[in-house]
């Protein structure tokens, strides 16, 4: 049975019994025209359902009526008739060797055709295969050195990571080597160094600044000329990356100024850090910008802390 026949039934029994809960309502109406209004509602929804049946229950609705009103219902067969008049005359077939081969020639051409063009794509189909034979090889070559990648990989990841730990552990036991009364006396001639600082000028400062680079190992250091530098003072390398360094003697805190000409200066000059040098300290508007720009700042501490490793 189909699906929607089902369904088609199954809307027609709630139809059903919604036409016959109305004309139970009409007995209870008290108004003739709530009652006409139900039975023209109850007519409805009965044409309504009548048109859903399919169409085999609605032959069987019909069958009913008929039988109800008994009205005879008329089968009709149909009736096959025969023809004397047809005859069929069997007739020999003859033909000749020579008209059989001029018949057959283009079929018999047409049929080598297209047997070439059937070894021709076998052929195709071999070489395809050999390719894809071809091509599954290198595929597992390419995946069995994918995995010694990999290998070599974690490999070359471990042995940084043991590097890592070894620096690590050889800066632990040169700290171990610092005894506290050395780290005293280059605290003090830190601080010696500063009040020293303190009364340079921004030349002075400059050229101090490019003997601490040099002695903590930078390289290619150059002190920018001209008006045009964009705050810029110094120029240096360490390794592969390259600094511009903005000088500052101050003897307030350094403000927000000072870090966006770092900033320009670093665009400047194509380097990838930029740094602003002081031997005082910065405003808090300055360490934001610098966090957002990424800029660093070494204030009189950090110079301090410079000055004792690079023992200038």
């Amino acid at each position: 049975m189909k699906i929607s026949h089902f369904i088609r039934r199954f809307i027609w029994v709630l139809i059903t019994l919604k036409i016959i809960n109305i004309v139970v309502a009409v007995v209870s109406m008290q108004t003739i025209n709530n009652q006409l209004n139900a039975l023209c509602i109850a007519f409805t929804m009965m044409v309504i359902g009548y048109y859903i049946l399919p169409k085999s229950d609605k032959h069987f609705i019909h069958t009913i009526k008929n039988n109800l009103s008994r009205h005879q219902t008329y089968t009709f067969k149909k009736t096959h008739v025969v023809s004397n008049q047809m005859t069929y005359q069997n007739r020999a077939v003859d033909i000749s060797r020579q008209q059989y081969q001029a018949q057959s020639t283009p079929y018999l051409n047409e049929l080598s055709m297209l047997k070439r063009q059937l070894d021709e794509m076998n052929e195709r189909i071999e070489s395809q295969k050999a390719y894809r034979n071809q091509l599954s090889k290198q595929i597992n070559e390419l995946n069995i050195k994918y995995q010694q990648l990999n290998e070599l990989t974690t490999q070359y990841n471990s042995l940084v990571e043991d590097i890592k730990r070894l620096q690590d552990q050889k800066d632990k036991l040169a700290d171990a080597h610092v005894t506290d009364e050395y780290q005293s006396f280059m605290d003090y001639q830190s601080k010696q160094k500063l009040a020293t600082i303190d009364n340079f000028d921004g030349y002075q400062f400059e050229t101090f600044t490019c003997d601490l680079l040099k002695a903590l190992g930078f390289s290619d250091i150059k002190r920018t000329q001209g008006s045009s530098d964009f705050g810029v003072d110094v120029y240096a390398k360490n390794g592969d990356t390259s600094y511009v360094f903005q000088c500052k003697l101050y003897a307030s805190p350094v403000g927000i100024k000072a870090v966006q000409e770092a900033n320009s200066g670093r665009s400047y000059y194509n380097c990838k850090k930029a740094v602003v040098i002081t031997n005082s300290y910065f405003t808090p508007h300055a360490i934001s910008a610098s966090e957002k720009l990424d800029i660093d700042l070494w204030n009189r501490d950090k110079l301090a802390s410079l000055i004792a490793e690079a023992n200038v």
